[in-house]
C-alpha cells in the first residue's frame, strides 16, 4: 500500500463544510425518499468536461430492460478498450446522472469507452439484485464488444464504493463462470464486509465525523442485505470469497478518513496473497467521496485517474 504524495485534509475539511451548510451531517435519513433528493454531494463537484459522444442505450436485464450510459473519448469508431463502471450510493442512492461529469473525466484521462450501468437500487430491489444486473451487464458488454466500439480483450470493470464491491464481485463471476475474461477491476473506496465481520479499525474509529458514517453504513444494510443471513454471501460481501486466485490485475484507492478503508486495504492484500496483481493507493487526509469533489479539491481526482491511466494501459498492454 502507499500513501498519496499529497495530505488532502484541508479538501476534507472544505467538502463537508459545504454538505453540512446542506443539511448532510452522515445521519441517517427519514426514508428512502429524502436521501434521493440531497443535493448536497451533488454541490460539491465543478462542471462536467466535453467528451466525444454519450449515448444513453437499454440492454436485455435480468428484470425487465436495463439502461446504460456509454462515453465515448473519441468519435473515430474504432475498437478501443472500455470499462464496465458501476456507480456508488450505498446500492440505494445514485446513477449515471449522479456520476456524468466524472465519467466524462474518466473516458477522457483513461481514453477507455466508460459503459455506466444503471443497474437496480434497494430497498426496492434488495440483494441480489444489483449484482444480477452489474453480472449481466458485463457479459452483454463483452459479447457485444464491437456495438460499443470496444475490444474484448481489453475490458474492464469499475466502481466506486457499492459500485465497487458490484465490480469487484462481476471479477469474481466472471472467473468463475469461465469467462469473459477481464484484464482490469478498478475499486475506488470499495466495501467488502458487512457487520458482524466489517469489525475493522476504520469503521470504529471513523465511525462519526466524515459523511459516511457508522449510522448511515447501517442504513445501507438495511435497506440492501435486510436479510442478515445475506451479509455472508460472497456476492455481497466479496472479502469472503473462499479463492481469490486467478482474478484480474486490480486497482485498489482508498481514502485516509474513510470508515471503508481498511477492509479495502485487506481485500487488497488478501489478492496479492492469492497472486493478483495489485497496487494500492491511499488518498491521505481525503474522505469517503472527496475524489467526486472536483469543486473543491479538483487534485483527487486528477490523481486517482492518472494512477487508473497507468495501471489500465498496463494491463492490457501486457496482455493481462
Amino acid at each position: 500500500m502507499e500513501l498519496s504524495a499529497a495530505d488532502y485534509t484541508e479538501g476534507t475539511q472544505s467538502a463537508l463544510a459545504v454538505m453540512a451548510a446542506r443539511g448532510q451531517t452522515g445521519r441517517r435519513p427519514a426514508d428512502v425518499r429524502q436521501a434521493r433528493a440531497d443535493t448536497a454531494v451533488a454541490a460539491l463537484a465543478g462542471p462536467p468536461p466535453s467528451v466525444a459522444s454519450v449515448t444513453a442505450t437499454a440492454i436485455p436485464g435480468p428484470a425487465g430492460p436495463l439502461a446504460l450510459r456509454v462515453y465515448r473519448p473519441t468519435d473515430d469508431g474504432a475498437p478501443g478498450p472500455g470499462l464496465v463502471y458501476f456507480h456508488g450510493g450505498g446500492f440505494v442512492l445514485g446513477g449515471p446522472e449522479s456520476h456524468n461529469g466524472a465519467l466524462r473525466a474518466l473516458a477522457n484521462t483513461t481514453q477507455h469507452v466508460v459503459v455506466a450501468v444503471d443497474y437496480r437500487l434497494a430497498p426496492e430491489h434488495p440483494f441480489p439484485a444489483a449484482v444480477l444486473d452489474a453480472d449481466a451487464a458485463t457479459r452483454h458488454v463483452a459479447a457485444r464488444a464491437e456495438e460499443f466500439s470496444i475490444d474484448p480483450a481489453r475490458l474492464s470493470v469499475a466502481g466506486d464504493s457499492a459500485g465497487a464491491t458490484l465490480a469487484a464481485v462481476a471479477a469474481q463471476l466472471c472467473r468463475t463462470q469461465g469467462g469473459p475474461n477481464l484484464v482490469h477491476q478498478v475499486l475506488i473506496t470499495p466495501l467488502t464486509l458487512w457487520p458482524p465481520k466489517a469489525d475493522t479499525l476504520s469503521r470504529r474509529e471513523l465511525a462519526d465525523g466524515y459523511y459516511l458514517t457508522g449510522e448511515l453504513l447501517d442504513w445501507y444494510a438495511e435497506c440492501y442485505v435486510p436479510d442478515v443471513a445475506d451479509r455472508t454471501d460472497p456476492r455481497a460481501a466479496p472479502a469472503l470469497a473462499p479463492d481469490l486466485s486467478g482474478l484480474p490485475a486490480a486497482t485498489v484507492i482508498t481514502a485516509g478518513l474513510d470508515p471503508l478503508r481498511n477492509e479495502g486495504e485487506q481485500y487488497a492484500r488478501a489478492m496479492r496473497a492469492a497472486g493478483v496483481d495489485v497496487r494500492v493507493r491511499r488518498l491521505r487526509g481525503a474522505f469517503h467521496l472527496l475524489w467526486l469533489a472536483t469543486q473543491i479539491a479538483p487534485a483527487a481526482q486528477a490523481e486517482v485517474f492518472a494512477l487508473l491511466r497507468e495501471r489500465l494501459s498496463s494491463s492490457w498492454l501486457n496482455g493481462r
